[in-house]
C-alpha cells in the first residue's frame, strides 16, 4: 500500500470521528433544554411584587376575570382558580410579567380573540415562557377567531410536574429566531405532565410543535394542526424541528385525529457547521420518535395515517444514529425498503400539503 493511499485512509478515518462527532452533538442539543428550562422556571418565582389593585380584577356576574393588561396576566397565578378573559391584545414587556401556574386548581384561560405575546427579540436564546403550568389544570382557549398566545422565547407553553395543560380551538405560535431554534417548541412538556390538544387548536413553531421529555403524555383529539417551521427564519446549522418530538423513552402519545408536519424535507442531509461535510440525516419529521418507544400503540386501531394525497403511511419512530455510518444518510424511502415496508406503506416525502409542509394526518377509519 503506497504512503498517499495510507494518509487518505488516515484522514478518512479522521473526518468519520469528526462527524460522528457532530452528528452525536446534534442529537444532544434536542435534549438539551430539558432540565435547564425546567430549573429555571422552577427557581424565577413570581418576579417582582404586584399590588392589591393589581391581584383584584374586575369580575362579571359569572365570575369570569377579565384580564386587561401585563400585570393582571401575572397575577392570574394568584388567583385560587376561575375563569379569565383576556380583554384586550397584551404585550407582555419581560418575564417578570410571564404566568407561572403552581395551584393545584382548575384555571380557564380565554383568549376571546385577542393576541398576548412577549416583547423579548434579543439573542440569545431564553430559557423561560410566557406560560408555565407546574401544578393544577389550564385551559387555554378561544371563545372568538384570531385569538393567540405568540412567544419569542424557548417555548409559549412548558407543563410540569403533575401538571395538567388543554389547548381548546385556540392558537400559539413560537417563533424564536436564533441559530438553536432547533430546540424550541411551542409545548414543551416534563416531568409527568398531560398535554391535551383538543378541536381545531394550531400550533406553529420555528422548532418544534410539541416536545416530550422524560414521562409526559401528549392526548390528541378533533382536528389540532401542528406545524414546525412557523416562518422562514435560516441560520447556521439551522433545522426546523418536528411537528411531534418525542424526545424520551418514557414519554407516550394518543394520537386520534390531527395532522403534524415540517417544512424542512425528512430527506435533507445537515452541513457540519465546520466544513462541507454531511454528516447526519435531518432531525426534522412529522412525528419523531428518538427512542422508538412511543409509536407502536400512538394511533389506535380505529385510525389510519395517511399523507397529503390520502395514501396510508407509516412515521418514524427511530432515533438518529439508527442506520447512521458516519458520512452518508440513507434516504426515508431507503430506510423503509431496508424495513421491509411495501411501496403503497412508504411515506414519500418529496410530496408536501398545499401550505408547503412535509405532513401526516390521522384519519378515523371508515
Amino acid at each position: 500500500m503506497s504512503e498517499s493511499m495510507i494518509a487518505r485512509g488516515s484522514r478518512s478515518r479522521v473526518v468519520l470521528v469528526l462527524v460522528a462527532a457532530l452528528a452525536a452533538c446534534v442529537a444532544l442539543c434536542l435534549a438539551l433544554p430539558a432540565r435547564a428550562l425546567a430549573l429555571e422556571i422552577a427557581a424565577a418565582g413570581d418576579a417582582g411584587a404586584l399590588s392589591a389593585q393589581d391581584v383584584t380584577m374586575q369580575a362579571q356576574k359569572a365570575k369570569v376575570h377579565k384580564v386587561y393588561n401585563a400585570k393582571q396576566w401575572h397575577a392570574i397565578s394568584k388567583y385560587k382558580g376561575g375563569t379569565f378573559k383576556i380583554m384586550k391584545n397584551i404585550t407582555l414587556p419581560s418575564e417578570s410579567y410571564y404566568l407561572n401556574i403552581r395551584k393545584s386548581k382548575k384555571y380557564v384561560i380565554d383568549l376571546n380573540g385577542h393576541k398576548v405575546k412577549t416583547a423579548y427579540t434579543g439573542v440569545p436564546l431564553r430559557t423561560v415562557c410566557p406560560l408555565n403550568v407546574a401544578g393544577g389544570t389550564v385551559i387555554l382557549k378561544n371563545s372568538k377567531k384570531k385569538g393567540m398566545l405568540y412567544s419569542t422565547e424557548t417555548a409559549a407553553v412548558t407543563i410540569q410536574g403533575y401538571g395538567k395543560f388543554y389547548l381548546k380551538n385556540a392558537t400559539i405560535v413560537n417563533n424564536a429566531t436564533e441559530f438553536r431554534s432547533d430546540i424550541t417548541s411551542g409545548i414543551m412538556v416534563y416531568g409527568k405532565g398531560k398535554c391535551y390538544l383538543q378541536g381545531k387548536s394550531r400550533i406553529q413553531s420555528i422548532g418544534n410543535g410539541v416536545a416530550l421529555f422524560e414521562k409526559s403524555r401528549l392526548y390528541a383529539t378533533g382536528n389540532p394542526w401542528v406545524r414546525a417551521g412557523a416562518n422562514t427564519y435560516e441560520g447556521q446549522f439551522m433545522h426546523y424541528g418536528c411537528g411531534i418530538n418525542i424526545a424520551s423513552r418514557d414519554a407516550r402519545v394518543s394520537l386520534k385525529g390531527g395532522s403534524y408536519g415540517t417544512k424542512a424535507s425528512p430527506d435533507a442531509a445537515l452541513d457540519s457547521p465546520v466544513g462541507t461535510f454531511m454528516y447526519a440525516q435531518s432531525a426534522n419529521y412529522p412525528i419523531l420518535d428518538q427512542f422508538g418507544y412511543a409509536l407502536e400503540k400512538a394511533v389506535g386501531k380505529k385510525y389510519k395515517v395517511v399523507d397529503a394525497k390520502g395514501h396510508v403511511v407509516k412515521v418514524r419512530g427511530s432515533n438518529l444514529s439508527d442506520y447512521y455510518d458516519g458520512v452518508n444518510a440513507p434516504s426515508w424511502e431507503e430506510l423503509l425498503a431496508e424495513l421491509g415496508y411495501k411501496p403503497e406503506q412508504r411515506y414519500t416525502t418529496y410530496e408536501t400539503d398545499k401550505a408547503g409542509y412535509y405532513s401526516v394526518y390521522i384519519k378515523k377509519k371508515k
